[in-house]
């Protein structure tokens, strides 16, 4: 199998260039398959050579650096014919060849029912090497079970990363989110910025390509080979959605039912609201 995968690596100081990080992220996605080919989109000149590597350098002079992140897409697009998988990842995100054959297992059973097999970001803390989910809102309380597999429903799909098939690549092309100009960022849903617009994906929760994001558990744990590591590790004591991993589950989990048109409907008409029509009353207080 040929994968191609795209990794972003802006660099704010030339002088303290450190490869390390980046360095192991890539030995990760080499290990996929002997036919793993990576793209690296940064801001500088790298001279250092790696086989099946290769370093892209954009000019980002005049222009906002966190569309680096979609500097990669042009090149994507042409290749959408040479590769069987497609990769897009930040270059703190580690994710390894147990995390790409648990993946595989259960991705063509997710899609064939319209739903994304997502993976969680998480960190692990040095002091008792507890395992954190760092971008779920809150504990994940609804599952859903497809061919007697159980999955649970993420509230937030977002993991610096995606990965998608050949077919689903092509037609991820044809979106309307496939251009940063076409993005709604901004809805009931999901406010993103540049950066993560573009690592979310296709499977936004503004979206309508996919019924959810989903992750294979059992006896109320997460199956460890859906959750991929960030190696900045810098959002557990920080982070407003820190989760411990044995704790995010809720015991009360409830079945999984798709928003109703009514629903959705609300919640658009409550996002506009709120954001343009609503009377912030404490700033006339103030003034």
């Amino acid at each position: 199998m040929k994968i191609c995968v795209h990794i972003t690596f802006f660099v704010t100081n030339r002088k303290k260039i450190d490869l390390k990080k980046l360095n192991k992220v890539i030995k990760n996605y080499l290990s996929l398959s002997q036919k793993t080919y990576i793209f690296v989109h940064t801001n500088i000149d790298i001279k250092k050579r790696i086989r099946f590597v290769n370093y892209v350098t954009h000019n980002l002079i005049n222009e906002d650096p966190h569309k680096l992140s979609w500097k990669c897409r042009s090149l994507m697009e042409k290749q959408k014919n040479q590769f069987d998988y497609f990769i897009y990842s930040e270059d703190d995100i580690l994710f390894n060849k147990k995390n790409f054959k648990a993946w595989l297992n259960y991705k063509d059973l997710c899609i064939n029912n319209k739903f994304n097999l997502g993976f969680l970001r998480t960190e692990i803390s040095k002091k008792n090497k507890i395992l954190w989910s760092i971008d779920q809102p809150k504990n994940l309380d609804q599952s859903i079970i497809i061919n007697k597999n159980i999955f649970v429903v993420l509230k937030n799909p977002y993991c610096a990363m995606w990965i998608y098939d050949a077919k689903e690549f092509k037609n991820f092309i044809k979106s309307e989110f496939w251009n940063l100009d076409n993005w709604l960022g901004h809805n009931p849903y999901t406010e993103l910025k540049t950066r993560e617009m573009s690592a979310i994906g296709w499977h936004g929760l503004n979206m309508k390509r996919y019924r959810a994001t989903i992750v294979p558990i059992k006896n109320y744990k997460i199956d460890k080979d859906f959750c991929i590591q960030h190696l900045d590790n810098k959002y557990i004591k920080s982070g407003p959605f820190s989760i411990k991993i044995q704790k995010l589950i809720s015991k009360d989990l409830k079945y999984y039912k798709d928003k109703s048109f009514i629903e959705s409907v609300y919640s658009y008409f409550r996002f506009f609201y709120i954001k343009y029509f609503r009377i912030n009353l404490k700033k006339y207080k103030k003034n």
